[in-house]
């Protein structure tokens, strides 16, 4: 049984799932990201999807992100939260914080040249304004 902030303890039932936590910026709040694949009859195939579950982080237990976690479900906390985690089964996995830095880096070079082309766009509109 873990304790969540105002010290009531929380017992699991349920489902018991494993994911790598994506994010860890709420307070006490983790995003737990699980990949799915499910089969689809008519087309004979699989189809792959992500699912993104907000969790209680306990400070006994203080999950950070990368890190590969046992979540079990449990009542309501919060308007989202209905799951808690219960392990760390590894520290710091570095792909997520690689992905989430090349992601980073792929946005601000996107940003970058949203501006050049703002920057030519506006030059051309000055030399037709000229004219």
């Amino acid at each position: 049984m873990a304790l969540i902030a105002n010290n009531k303890p929380v017992s699991t039932r349920g489902f018991v799932k494993e994911g790598v936590v994506v994010s860890d910026k709420g307070k006490l709040t983790v995003i737990i990201a699980q990949d799915l694949v499910q089969y689809i009859p008519k087309y004979k195939r699989y189809a792959r999807s992500k699912s993104r579950i907000p969790a209680h982080n306990p400070p006994e237990i203080n999950a950070k992100m990368g890190d590969l976690v046992r979540i079990a479900q449990c009542r309501k906390i919060s308007k989202t939260k209905a799951w808690i985690v219960t392990a760390v089964l590894t520290r710091g996995a570095t792909i997520v914080r690689e992905k989430h830095e090349e992601l980073e880096a792929r946005e601000k070079m996107q940003q970058e040249r949203r501006a050049r082309a703002a920057g030519r766009a506006a030059k051309a509109a000055a030399t037709q304004h000229a004219e």
